[in-house]
């Protein structure tokens, strides 16, 4: 297991991190598309970065804004897919469901040497 900051990962699931209110999406993103779609609109664009692993984001998000689908196309051309559903706006959560706990048998490998 490694542990480091968001910002520090290159990690597909990294723009996951403006759902999340981590990045600007209109800071870090360009070339937007919007096309309609049954179920809302399809908003597509490529990050302003070619160092990142990934090179086009598309999502669909319903007249609510709320967000259904995450689609993330890696510059290896692989597809990664999230479907969201019933979401819900700052829900009272318990801490205790946030707290990672390792693995038997799993060892931590420091940021250090993982670099």
């Amino acid at each position: 297991m490694e542990k480091m900051k968001l910002k520090e990962s290159e990690d597909m699931r990294a723009p996951l991190a403006f759902l999340l209110g981590k990045l600007d999406f209109s800071k870090e993103f360009r070339d937007f598309q919007m096309s309609a779609d049954p179920a809302g609109t399809v908003l597509a664009a490529v990050p302003k970065s070619d160092r990142l692993p990934y090179d086009r984001v598309e999502m669909l998000v319903q007249p609510d804004f709320t967000i259904r689908r995450l689609v993330v196309t890696g510059q290896d051309k692989s597809i990664l897919s999230f479907q969201f559903d019933k979401e819900r706006v700052d829900p009272a959560v318990n801490d205790a469901m946030f707290k990672f706990r390792m693995p038997p048998g799993a060892t931590m490998v420091p940021q250090e040497a993982s670099q």
